[in-house]
């Protein structure tokens, strides 16, 4: 049995001779790699196709990276990171994305996959010292999560939804973390959203467009428009969170899924599975709804 990490092990990366330009305007910054030592235009043929043919390699090679990578006119390549700008791959915030991915599998190998919370909380317990400055700093943050999505939506394009959908788990996590802890505009984290994106895979009975939709909101780009229209029609599913309920591990459309009303932290299928799962969850229910309604005081006054 593999384990997280050894899931992740991609062949070795041949990096070509390049060099890298970062051209940052809003809202989306573009990296343009252009070969070294061959200039264009020079009046002998020899060398114009010399470059022209470093330059078709070059593509090659970030495609082959699962880069979405093009050549433009001029002959020089153009990658699109679908928003992420070049802090997102430097420094702290760089750090801590690789520092939180990694406690996130060794959790993983511990306990194995279960819910989302089983690995990140883990995750930002051993990481919250050490990266405090992120944890505590919504702008770097929001860095973070601009990596997430770059790297989530590009993991769309190649078709591993497994591993973008680890992209939005991660993602959404701290777009709670920043209503939740830094901003104070929601009561509690929204698990239910979070765990939406976690079963987005076909061994877990998720569905594809509610992980494309999360990722297309998100990018500045247009690069995943031609994804969503071949997965819109797909049925967004959901979960109802009786143990016992009669649909197999209770993914069910998620149109026909309603809240608790009182604590909005699960769902169900029927009123029957609620009431079924009362017991249960009346104690949890309780608590988070004493959380709300103290929320809601103090954001009135």
């Amino acid at each position: 049995m593999y384990t997280a990490r050894e899931k992740r092990k991609r062949e070795p990366r041949q990096t070509p001779r390049l060099s890298i330009f970062f051209l940052t305007t809003a809202p989306r910054t573009r990296i343009i790699f252009i070969t070294k030592g061959r200039k264009r235009n020079q009046g002998k043929a020899r060398k114009a196709a010399k470059a022209k043919a470093d330059n078709e390699e070059a593509l090659t090679t970030l495609q082959r990276l699962g880069l979405s990578a093009k050549l433009l006119e001029d002959g020089t390549v153009f990658v699109c990171l679908h928003g992420a700008g070049s802090l997102c791959f430097e420094g702290i915030c760089h750090e801590f994305v690789t520092a939180l991915r990694e406690e996130f599998y060794d959790a993983a190998d511990r306990i194995g996959y279960a819910d989302p919370s089983d690995c990140l909380l883990p995750a930002e317990d051993a990481t919250k010292d050490e990266f405090a400055e992120v944890w505590n700093d919504s702008d770097k943050m929001e860095i973070a999560i601009s990596r997430f999505l770059s790297e989530g939506a590009q993991h769309i394009l190649e078709g591993e939804h497994y591993d973008a959908r680890e992209n939005a788990v991660f993602a959404r996590y701290l777009e709670q973390h920043i209503a939740f802890e830094l901003k104070q505009t929601q009561a509690n984290m929204n698990w239910v959203k979070i765990e939406d994106l976690w079963r987005t895979s076909g061994t877990m009975r998720g569905d594809v467009h509610t992980l494309v939709k999360f990722f297309r909101k998100r990018v500045p780009c247009s690069c995943l428009e031609k994804k969503y229209e071949e997965v819109k029609s797909d049925t967004k599913m959901g979960r109802c969170y009786n143990p016992e309920c009669p649909i197999p591990c209770g993914f069910v459309e998620r149109s026909k899924t309603f809240y608790c009303s009182r604590c909005r932290g699960v769902t169900y299928c029927s009123r029957e599975c609620q009431k079924a799962d009362w017991t249960e969850h009346k104690q949890c229910c309780d608590k988070l709804a004493a959380i709300i309604a103290e929320f809601e005081v103090l954001a009135s006054t």
